[in-house]
């Protein structure tokens, strides 16, 4: 895994040094993560997903980027007992991707590589607490569109799909869904 991510930061540098047009984005996003389980949607819901990232353009659209994605870790009841729940996702993404910018907008589509940290929490009555506390890497892909009011700063909407499986014990649990974030950010041209 690191030297993957060694290879991809090397490309980009590599990339971004020899090409004389450079943009930097640095945005934020808000919106709603809903997954694939519906064992997990039913006993936490559809939960609130946040991201912050920074995005190198260079050439003619071609992009390269990071970004955090987290959100409130969500509450429920679980089994029988209706016992209660913790549940949090956070991810780490690193893509590449091509953007059609259009005078006043920016079509995007990315690409990559994630790495995920799930954690759940159940506290039986009975029983020591039920903890699952793991690390899961995926394919990612991302498209939307971009708003340019003015060259420094757009707004941003977009889908997220990560196809994340993970198997903490016996089960095979699809943490895996969409992710639906509208935000902005600003660019800066070199």
């Amino acid at each position: 895994m690191s030297r993957r991510l060694a290879v991809l930061l090397a490309v980009t540098l590599g990339l971004t040094s020899a090409v004389s047009a450079l943009t930097i984005r640095l945005g934020g996003a808000f919106g709603t993560r809903v997954l694939n389980d519906a064992k997990i949607r039913d006993a936490y819901g559809t939960g609130v997903a946040y991201s912050a990232g920074a995005e190198f353009g260079f050439g003619r659209g071609w992009t390269a980027g990071l970004s955090f994605e987290s959100g409130r870790t969500q509450t429920g009841k679980l089994g029988l007992s209706a016992s209660n729940a913790q549940f949090g996702l956070w991810g780490l993404d690193f893509t590449a991707g091509y953007e059609l910018r259009l005078r006043k907008f920016g079509f995007f589509i990315r690409a990559g590589y994630g790495l995920y940290h799930y954690r759940q929490t159940v506290e039986y009555e009975y029983v020591q607490d039920y903890k699952v506390d793991a690390l899961a890497s995926t394919l990612v892909a991302i498209a939307g569109l971009k708003y340019y009011p003015w060259n420094f700063l757009y707004l941003s909407a977009g889908a997220k799909f990560v196809p994340l499986k993970v198997k903490p014990y016996d089960q095979t649990v699809d943490l895996g869904g969409w992710r639906f974030a509208g935000g902005l950010g600003l660019a800066f041209d070199f």
